[in-house]
């Protein structure tokens, strides 16, 4: 069973959920930007993201225009313990990964994008919650036996405004990296009180590396 949430968890959920009805999946419309190494040129996506309520599981489907009709299809996956990221043009598959150290960088980011799915926090009984001061709660989930887990900082007003996380990072042998995402503009999108617009960035010795930069269009209750 999972532990109790904490009070800024609970009052969290309660401010999120005011009117909002139970589902199984959360589904987000995104649009934004990512930047895939120090230096590089930012490439604009839409994307679509579904998350699984009930357990850690989640599946980031996005769309990146390269020249006139030709796009890059990324699919960017967890469920039942297995991460896979895949990379399509023109259907054609140019990159296929799977692997223990991506699965646990998928676990990661559903712990870290749980601002967007206050129903998780409710209904999955995969997390475990622990207070570590006014402001901040640890989300954390077992992976083959290894726990991965996420700081949730909170604003005065009872919002996540960022996740921080010692994340292994592969671009520097997996050495364990600070790992930030922000969180703000608070809207109501399909009946639920989310941040609409986040930032994710990794705290590199040579200065912060923002990566990703992205807008919530849409939220539906699946």
């Amino acid at each position: 069973m999972p532990n109790l949430l904490p009070v800024l968890v609970s009052s969290y959920v309660e401010n999120a959920l005011a009117g909002a009805g139970a589902c199984k999946t959360v589904r987000l419309d995104q649009v934004g930007e990512m930047v895939l190494k120090p230096g590089a040129r930012a490439r604009l996506f839409t994307a679509r993201e579904e998350f699984l309520v009930d357990r850690v599981g989640l599946t980031w489907q996005a769309r990146f225009p390269l020249v006139g009709p030709i796009s890059m299809r990324v699919t960017d996956s967890y469920h039942s313990g297995q991460g896979l990221l895949e990379v399509r043009v023109l259907g054609l598959p140019l990159q296929r990964k799977r692997g223990p150290e991506l699965a646990r960088g998928e676990a990661f980011r559903y712990l870290a994008e749980i601002p967007w799915t206050p129903h998780a926090m409710l209904a999955n009984r995969e997390l475990r919650w622990r207070e570590l001061d006014a402001r901040v709660v640890e989300v954390a989930t077992d992976l083959d036996g290894e726990r991965v887990a996420v700081r949730l900082i909170f604003d005065e007003h009872g919002d996540i405004m960022q996740t921080i996380a010692e994340r292994p990072r592969v671009e520097a042998g997996n050495a364990l990296t600070p790992w930030i995402g922000e969180y703000r503009d608070y809207e109501v999108l399909g009946g639920v009180r989310i941040p609409t617009r986040g930032a994710v960035r990794w705290d590199l010795p040579e200065g912060p590396f923002t990566y990703w930069r992205g807008t919530i269009t849409a939220l539906e209750l699946l």
